[in-house]
Order: C-alpha cells, then sequence, then structure tokens
C-alpha cells in the first residue's frame, strides 16, 4: 500500500557489528599503532661505534726512548710522562677482528662531592648472544703510573687529572685499557646520585643487607644507620649500602661483592614488565647525570637490547687479586695476572685474538710491598716514585716519594 505515492515500509537498519568484532578491530588498532611507535623507535636508535684494534704495547727497550715531557703544576700530580698520555695508549695488536655484536663499556661510579671513583666495572655485552659480564675493578688496584704525589692506584686516576686540568675519563680509560689490553668501546661516569634516583624512580629496592651498617663520617657528611635484614630500601639507602665498608673483614673486595649484589637486585627489578613505563624516566635521569660518549639513540638501543637479557644471562664477576700490601703507609692491591688473563679471555674481550701478558701493562707489588715489577719490564716514573703518606704525613702535608720499603716508619 502506498501513502502519497511513498512506500510505507521503512528501508532494513544496517547490521550492527557484534560488539567482539569491534573489540579486535580496536585491539588490532592499538597493536598496529603499537608496532608503527616500535618501528620508528627502531629506525631511530642506533648502536655505538667500537673501538678500533690499537698498536700493540711498546717493548721495554722502545719505552725506555720515549721522550719525557715537563712536569706538571705543582698544585697536582705529575702527569707528564707520554706513557700516561690517553692518545699513547696500550692495547690489542691491529691483526685483531672485533666480534660482530659485541661491546664494550667502562661504568665509573663517581661521588658528585670528591670526584672519587670507587666503583669502576668493565662490562661487555653480546647482543647476539644477549649476554653480560660485569667485571669489578677493586679501587685499590696497582697502576703503572708514572707520578709520584699521589698512590699510584685506579682510583687517584680520575681526580688526579681532573686536579691537573687534564681529562679524568680519558686518562681512566687509558689506564684501563693497560689493565685490560684494548680500548673499551664507549664509557659511562655515573654520579651516585643517578643511583639514588634510579631507585626512587621504581618504587625502591627489595634487599637483604648483610650484617648491621653503622657509620658516621662527619667530613663527608656521611651518615649510615641501616640493620641487617631483608627491607626495601630508598635511593639514598641503597647508595649508602653500597658505599659501607667500615666493619668488612673482607674490606673493599667484600663491599664489591655487596655493590654486585645490590645491582643484580636492581636490575631485576628494571627487568620487570611492571618498569617498562618507567624506561623513559630512567633514561632521563641517566641522561642527566652522566657523563658519556653515547648519544641518546645509543642509550636507546641498548636499553631495549637488555630488556631481551634474562637475569640468568647478566653475571658479576672480580678482578682477581694476586696480594694485598701497604706502600708507604697506602693499602694497595696486586693483581694476579694469570688469572686476570684468563678472566679477560672469557668474559671481557670482543676481539677473536686471545690477549697475552704482551699486551697488559700492569704492576706488581709483593706481599710485604718492599718489591714491586710491571709487566713491561718498566716501572713507570722509575722505582723511586712511589707516594709515601706516613712522610707526606710527616713533612706537615709535603708530597713525599721513594723506594718501595724504604719509608723509616714500614
Amino acid at each position: 500500500m502506498k501513502l502519497n505515492g511513498n512506500d510505507s515500509r521503512k528501508a532494513p537498519a544496517p547490521k550492527k557489528k557484534p560488539k567482539s568484532h569491534r573489540a579486535l578491530n580496536a585491539l588490532l588498532a592499538v597493536v598496529l599503532l603499537v608496532a608503527a611507535a616500535v618501528a620508528g623507535y627502531a629506525i631511530w636508535e642506533r648502536p655505538p661505534a667500537i673501538a678500533a684494534p690499537q698498536p700493540a704495547q711498546p717493548t721495554p727497550e722502545q719505552a725506555a726512548t720515549q721522550p719525557v715531557e715537563s712536569a706538571a703544576p705543582a698544585d697536582g700530580p705529575d702527569v707528564s710522562d707520554p706513557d700516561d698520555d690517553p692518545d699513547n695508549s696500550a692495547a690489542l695488536t691491529t691483526d685483531a677482528t672485533h666480534r660482530d655484536g659485541v661491546y664494550t663499556v667502562l661504568l665509573v661510579g663517581r661521588d658528585a662531592a670528591s670526584n672519587s671513583t670507587d666503583t669502576i666495572i668493565v662490562g661487555r655485552f653480546d647482543t647476539v648472544a644477549h649476554t653480560v659480564d660485569c667485571v669489578s675493578i677493586p679501587r685499590d688496584t696497582l697502576i703503572n703510573i708514572s707520578w709520584s704525589s699521589t698512590p699510584k692506584k685506579i682510583n687517584a686516576v680520575y681526580p688526579g687529572y681532573i686536579n691537573s686540568g687534564k681529562d679524568g675519563v680519558e686518562a681512566l680509560r687509558n689506564h684501563v685499557a693497560k689493565l685490560l689490553g684494548f680500548e673499551v668501546d664507549c664509557y659511562v661516569v655515573v654520579s651516585m646520585d643517578a643511583v639514588a634516583e634510579v631507585v626512587d624512580a621504581i618504587g625502591g629496592v627489595w634487599y637483604d643487607v648483610p650484617e648491621d651498617m653503622y657509620y658516621w663520617d662527619f667530613a663527608q657528611n656521611l651518615s649510615i644507620t641501616i640493620p641487617a635484614g631483608y627491607q626495601l630500601l630508598n635511593g639514598e639507602d641503597t647508595v649508602k649500602v653500597c658505599r659501607f665498608r667500615d666493619s668488612y673483614a673482607g674490606g673493599d673486595i667484600e663491599r664489591i661483592g655487596v655493590q654486585q649484589d645490590v645491582l643484580k637486585t636492581l636490575a631485576s627489578q628494571v627487568l620487570t614488565v611492571g618498569n617498562i613505563p618507567n624506561l623513559s624516566t630512567l633514561a632521563e635521569i641517566v641522561a642527566e647525570h652522566t657523563e658519556t660518549d653515547l648519544t641518546a639513540a645509543n642509550i636507546a638501543w641498548f636499553a631495549r637490547q637488555f630488556l631481551r637479557c634474562s637475569m640468568d644471562d647478566v653475571k658479576f664477576h672480580t678482578l682477581p687479586i694476586a696480594t694485598g700490601s701497604y706502600i708507604g703507609g697506602v693499602s694497595v692491591v696486586s693483581i694476579d695476572v694469570p688469572a686476570w688473563l684468563d678472566m679477560v679471555n672469557t668474559c671481557l674481550t670482543p676481539f677473536d685474538t686471545p690477549l697475552t701478558e704482551q699486551n697488559v701493562d700492569i704492576l706488581c707489588a709483593n706481599a710485604s710491598g718492599t718489591s714491586v715489577w710491571a709487566t713491561t719490564g718498566v716501572v713507570a716514573g722509575g722505582e723511586d716514585s712511589f707516594f709515601c703518606m706516613t712522610c707526606t704525613v710527616k713533612n706537615g702535608g709535603v708530597s713525599a716519594h721513594h723506594l718501595p720499603g724504604l719509608c723509616p716508619e714500614d
């Protein structure tokens, strides 16, 4: 029947899509957006450049003929010896091949107030196998450096060069290269303030503090009052746990073990799915508190690669020690060279050529601290260039140095 020439029947309404189909379409749209974002992120991020193999160490005869420049200013250590020049670093022979996808990094924990670098870690990141190996270098490790106005120890390098108006990072990289036998690909110097902020950003770290930690140092404005036991640590207390070593029987070596445990715990929490939204915040914290030769794109690439690791793939080690002794009233530790080279070849080198004693420049001492020698055969600065704390104090703070074992108080 028609009314006014129009069909009274209504056209059928369009069929509604089932809710399940709408939900699926929305989910697919989200997936596509995320995929596009990840694709754009992957296009932007970049792996860092790798360090090229360097010429082999000079022989003792070659080193002995190198000229010595004029002394450094009186207010800093003598860093003028060519062996201490960052551009004259020791490293691997040029016939070595760098393995694809393997990167090495020098990670340094710096105290913002004193510039001390008591935390020094060399890491190797294999982005093909997705494994990470980290080796801690004790702060008292002897190094073959020419200066005589401060101890010949690894943790004195960064502040020593800074105080002399030189590049502390490059100097530290150079001396770490002498221990390793190769140049690391990149470096990150992190203020301890960054560690505290990262911990706070992820809501703290649950950690089993191994013993009561009570220590006061008014000179450093440091107060540690942390009881033993499993507890949630905020950022400030996490840093204090890492710094504490007052009652450890093993001294700095035992502190390194605690630092490694804290870092593993922190890494484990960062790797959890729940912290993925925090990654941008963590990246901002790191960027604000670090000195590095990595770009933002490099850091982003490393972060994505790291998220593909499991905690079983992240391993920590400590440089093997042969002896611990005192030279001029200063505590030092000497590297067990054969064991160290085995660790370097197993855990750290990115090259396909094994390293030998010919590739390193390592200073060693006997257990009594009365005799020293270098793997190159040349003690930088001479054997009479060892700083003596005891004589310096007796001289009213005027730097004193002499042969090991010749201090009247020894």
